[in-house]
């Protein structure tokens, strides 16, 4: 682990063992697994003062599982307003809802989406999940070979978000374009940069139909007729919904799909067990997730506290990394081991009021995606030599996975 050291450049009140002299960015990269990596701030304080914990900026990061648990469920010391972090790549005059809200204002927000997002709103849409699956795997299946970022995971997510919003269909590259910058771009001035072009188009795709006063699908009629206690909602506020929509979990979801479809290719005997026992995909699912976190929510000090012996300030930026808190061996035995009977209580998609509302969209996405590979591919492999890359910024994700299979 990298050490603490005093600096002059930390604020008075962050205790000098508290303070970590590393980039967190960097850091998670040393080694050929990020999670490992990540894995040896285990062995030092739970709460440290990051000097550099993205381009340069500071923030506070938890590294145990039950601060990063406390962190989302105690929304009167950690506010989910937006935070420095977020404000150098994001348009200030708008915020991204429902996340970036506290009570009360965001259970009205979250109000107007909950209705798309119940698992009998998701189970309705199950054949057409199926459809793109079976789709993308189409185009690739009888070459026993493919790069799965970028000929599946990459495309899934954003194709089916496309479709429940309504978006064109023939905007998705362009799409990808622009999120990939807007969250992976190298600087911040890329990122602001691809977020700009986002909500420009967004911002004219919400005029048109509110000209048109035909709306593209049933989530935006319901986005556009939103109310907040007893007003209709502003356009900042349709903007914030709709942007968020677009952009949140899509480079999650296919993050957590490149780690499990990597874990698989070197698992056989479970993929054996998943195949001919498809039943215990859920399990297999809130395992990997449990595994393999991808993000790290942020949160800010809502009020000057004293939190694990650390005083903190209001104002302070705060990272919850779920990668993290998933390996963290006070609340896992042999963190590091994939076991689906482990049944976790882990906190990848959030806790409480914040708790992802795409959950039972992003589960189910990854069981049809996992049905469906290992029911149309046997002996799933990593290529011999060839090279996995991954990216540590915002998300831990991968770059590229080539993988070989034999047909059934």
């Amino acid at each position: 682990m990298a050490t603490m050291t005093p600096d002059a450049n930390v604020p008075d009140h962050v205790p000098a063992e508290n303070v970590w002299d590393h980039s967190f960015v960097d850091f998670l990269a040393e080694l050929d697994d990020p999670y490992l990596a990540g894995g040896r701030l285990h062995d030092g304080p739970g709460v440290i003062w990051a000097r550099d914990a993205s381009f340069g900026m500071p923030s506070w990061i938890f590294t145990q599982h039950s601060l990063v648990m406390e962190g989302f469920a105690n929304a009167r010391k950690f506010s989910s307003l937006r935070g420095p972090l977020t404000e150098a790549v994001m348009n200030p005059d708008w915020m991204l809802l429902p996340v970036e809200s506290d009570a009360p204002f965001h259970q009205h927000y979250r109000h107007v989406l909950r209705p798309f997002f119940t698992p009998e709103s998701i189970a309705q849409r199950h054949g057409e999940i199926q459809t793109l699956t079976e789709s993308l795997i189409d185009a690739f299946i009888e070459r026993g070979q493919c790069e799965f970022i970028s000929e599946f995971a990459s495309i899934f997510p954003n194709a089916l978000v496309v479709s429940i919003m309504g978006l064109p269909k023939e905007m998705l590259q362009q799409f990808l374009e622009w999120e990939e910058l807007a969250i992976h771009g190298s600087s911040h001035a890329e990122q602001l940069g691809a977020g700009n072009a986002i909500h420009d188009y967004l911002r004219d795709f919400i005029e048109q139909q509110q000209r048109s006063g035909e709306p593209a699908s049933e989530m935006m009629a319901a986005i556009l007729a939103g109310q907040m206690e007893d007003r209709p909602l502003n356009q900042d506020e349709i903007l914030g919904i709709v942007y968020l929509l677009f952009i949140a979990g899509l480079d999650t979801v296919f993050s957590s799909m490149g780690w499990i479809v990597r874990y698989l290719a070197t698992d056989h005997g479970l993929q054996d067990r998943l195949r001919t026992n498809p039943q215990d995909i859920p399990a297999a699912i809130e395992e990997f997730t449990r595994a393999f976190g991808v993000s790290a929510p942020s949160r800010i000090v809502a009020e000057d506290i004293v939190f694990e012996g650390v005083p903190m300030k209001k104002g302070e930026h705060i990272l919850l990394p779920t990668y993290l808190a998933g390996r963290d061996p006070r609340a896992f035995e042999n963190p590091h081991v994939i076991d689906i009977d482990r049944k976790p209580r882990h906190v990848t998609f959030g806790i409480g009021s914040h708790l992802c509302i795409g959950i039972h969209l992003a589960k189910s996405e990854m069981r049809i995606m996992l049905e469906t590979l290992l029911r149309r591919m046997h002996n799933i492999r990593l290529p011999e030599g060839d090279i996995i890359e991954y990216h540590t910024s915002n998300t831990i994700g991968l770059d590229r996975l080539p993988l070989e299979w034999d047909l059934p």
